[in-house]
């Protein structure tokens, strides 16, 4: 019973988080906007992915902040851009 709780809820906070990072990329108005905001709060960005069209076309699809103390704040942004644009 135990281990059915735990699935559960795992699988809430799991698809939660996921429509959570879904709306702020689609609320945004595309991975530009993600990136920007990440430049002005001081980190610098590093994407991961093909980028095969304007960032204002791409999605985000996860963000790693690395904010190590001595270091370079970096932020490695994940984006999956539509082919052909």
């Amino acid at each position: 019973m135990r281990m059915i709780v735990y699935t559960v809820i795992g699988a809430g906070a799991m698809a939660a988080a996921a429509l959570g990072l879904a709306g702020t990329a689609a609320a945004a108005g595309g991975a530009d906007v993600i990136v920007n905001g990440l430049s002005a709060d001081g980190f610098v960005v590093q994407l991961n992915g093909s980028q095969t069209a304007n960032l204002s076309a791409c999605a985000v699809t996860d963000v790693n902040k690395d904010s190590t103390p001595g270091s370079t704040p970096t932020a490695y942004v994940d984006v999956k851009c539509p082919d052909g644009c």
